[in-house]
């Protein structure tokens, strides 16, 4: 075997084994394993937290994870990254709407390597959004029935057809009065004619 040759091989492991340890770090960074809830999945309400559980150990630091409303392409506020081991955690935001959401995640593995990420889930139904009360009738009282309004109406004094003894007339006991009174005139009237002409 010729000098040329052996060199040859020499030249061609090294190349190989340049070429692992390059290649060997990458395959050693962390991997997204699972999530909960997963990608794709279909939520009747929405979950407590978000997390994502990965191949290896994630530092404290560096980490972020971040959920928008697709539909309106805004942020929701989630509670702070959490880390225990090989999961990342956030709470989810205390008012949120139904629809689809996509959840990023920015991770930090333990060789210091970044990794990044995104899921994809629908929730059907809203969490904590005040549900606006049935517009209530303006009295707790109830309404009186057809036909009655007229009797919850207060009558008004003096509106009703005036009394004959109000009208400024002798009244019947006047009157009355007035007769025994020319009655009695009337009897001393004529005994007092009869004692004149005896």
């Amino acid at each position: 075997m010729g000098a040329h040759v052996v060199r040859g091989w020499l030249v061609g492991i090294l190349a190989a084994l340049a070429l692992l340890l390059v290649v060997s770090p990458a395959r050693a960074h962390a991997e997204l394993d699972s999530s909960d809830p997963q990608d794709g999945a279909a939520l009747a309400s929405a979950p407590a937290a978000l997390s994502f559980t990965f191949g290896e150990q994630i530092l404290e630091q560096g980490n972020a994870v971040t959920l928008t409303d697709v539909a309106s392409e805004s942020r929701l506020e989630v509670g702070p990254v959490q880390v225990d081991g090989a999961t990342v955690s956030v709470s989810w935001p205390e008012q949120s709407p139904a629809g689809e959401f996509r959840a990023a995640y920015r991770v930090v593995s333990a060789d210091g390597h970044p990794i990044e990420g995104t899921i994809s889930f629908t929730v059907d139904e809203a969490a904590g959004v005040a549900v606006s009360p049935v517009a209530a009738t303006t009295s707790d009282e109830p309404s009186a029935p057809p036909g009655d309004s007229a009797s919850a109406v207060p009558a008004v004094e003096g509106s009703g057809p005036a009394d004959d003894s109000d009208a400024g007339g002798v009244g019947p006991l006047g009157w009355v009065l007035f007769l025994g009174a020319a009655v009695v005139i009337g009897a001393a009237a004529g005994m007092w004619v009869m004692r004149r002409t005896r």
